[in-house]
């Protein structure tokens, strides 16, 4: 090795994991889950009052949905959280009835069709929607503000309507000099024979191994975007117990202990951030906890490796960098129109929320005062991990907020990782494809 290489030192950021909210997770399970949308609600309308103000200002009055039928409002504006009611929304019963073989039933992977219908409820009172908005774009789960008129029997034509939109973003700190942070996911190590050769090439790369090791050593922080052990689950029958198992499988348990002789190479190396994912060892219920550091006994040793929640929230020198693993993008692709996961993060921005499906078709805690998933303030860098393909693009929110959209691909699959400069935003794979 030369002097030069050994003289190198790698490029450092102040990190600060932000994720406070995602890991105190309330265990009460004695309550409804429609508290989770009061509780939405109630936060979601002061935020709704703003834009209401600053898109129509006084010229309507604002109406409970409930109270629609007492006045005669020509226009009125209501307040309330989306219903949409679809008939091929996976249901309990009919996974029970197709594990008895009594109604066989196709597998479906998008549960759109032309009869869907939205619907908007507040705390009392469900009113069917009628108008402009675009039924295929919207999900359950997401607060708006309406503005329209009550057409009876429980109806509202929708003329016009405002989201609660990205929440107000601190300037983007300057970087002097280049500072990169790695994304990947779905490294399926269950499977990893099969493309170890790639995961040995990233390795090896990391350690600038490779040539181009001036870029390498300004990489300050590599986050794992879940999936890490498998990418997907094992088929079991639907039950009906509260109190059923699974016991994991000795190629999980395997698995698991390739990942960790992975991890210790990393983490000898950079910090390295390992979120959860659908199909790892955690709970499957969003927020995910992080994996337990018991499961990694040889790169656990090591500071430079931190499991984290999913979703997961951090800063780097003040920029301020927000994901997920994937499940509430893949929701939102199920349930809806919308094909492109970027598209599917910028809904989220402009909802101001990143699982609005959650707890309808997506599992999480029963929250009762306080939703975890509204966005506290707009992040730098959003990102969704475990899709089919890379994406990127910068957006810009109501108030000129300036956010950089990462769509990070299954490594398993691609053979790619992202890397993104801090410096100005600018985003790119990195390929490990060994057979080219």
């Amino acid at each position: 090795m030369s002097q030069e290489t050994e003289n190198i030192e790698r490029t450092t950021a102040e990190y600060k994991n932000l994720s406070e909210k995602f890991t105190t997770q309330c265990a009460d399970y004695n309550r409804q889950y429609c508290s989770i949308y009061l509780a939405r609600l109630k936060e979601m309308e002061a935020l709704l009052m703003e834009r209401i103000t600053k898109k129509w200002g006084d010229r309507f009055p604002i109406c409970k949905l409930h109270k629609l039928a007492e006045v005669s409002y020509d226009k009125c504006v209501v307040i309330g959280t989306i219903f949409k009611d679809q008939k091929l929304k996976p249901s309990i019963l009919k996974q029970l009835a197709e594990a008895n073989q009594l109604t066989p039933q196709p597998v479906l992977h998008h549960f759109t069709d032309e009869t869907d219908r939205l619907f908007l409820e507040d705390e009392l009172q469900r009113y069917q929607l009628l108008g402009t908005l675009d039924v295929k774009k919207l999900v359950t789960g997401v607060t708006c503000a309406l503005l329209g008129s009550d057409m009876g029997n429980g109806k509202f034509m929708v003329e016009d309507c405002v989201f609660a939109d990205c929440r107000p973003q601190i300037e983007k700190p300057i970087f002097n000099e280049d500072v990169f942070v790695v994304f990947v996911s779905a490294m399926n190590f269950i499977k990893h024979e099969n493309f170890i050769s790639n995961l040995e090439l990233f390795a090896y790369w990391l350690c600038g191994m490779v040539g181009d090791g001036d870029t390498v050593s300004r990489i300050a922080r590599i986050v794992i975007a879940g999936n890490s052990i498998k990418t997907t689950t094992e088929k079991h029958i639907p039950t009906i117990s509260l109190t059923s198992r699974v016991t994991e499988s000795t190629e999980t348990i395997e698995a698991v202990k390739s990942f960790d002789y992975f991890l210790l190479q990393l983490s000898e190396l950079v910090d390295v951030d390992v979120m959860p994912g659908e199909h790892d060892p955690s709970n499957h219920i969003l927020p995910q906890k992080p994996m337990h550091y018991c499961m990694f006994p040889k790169s656990s040793v090591y500071k430079s490796l931190n499991q984290v929640s999913n979703p997961y929230f951090f800063s780097l020198d003040g920029l301020k960098i927000f994901g997920t693993s994937g499940q509430p993008v893949r929701d939102i692709k199920w349930f809806s129109e919308v094909t492109d996961p970027l598209d599917a993060l910028e809904s989220c921005l402009k909802w101001n929320h990143i699982a609005p499906t959650a707890p309808d078709t997506l599992g999480c805690f029963p929250y009762y005062e306080k939703d975890p998933f509204i966005l506290d303030d707009c992040p730098h860098v959003f990102f969704a991990g475990n899709q089919e393909e890379f994406g990127t693009r910068m957006v810009t929110g109501s108030d000129g907020q300036k956010i950089r959209l990462i769509s990070i691909p299954e490594f398993c699959n691609t053979f790619q990782a992202v890397m993104l400069n801090l410096k100005d935003l600018g985003c790119d794979t990195i390929d490990f494809d060994t057979s080219k």
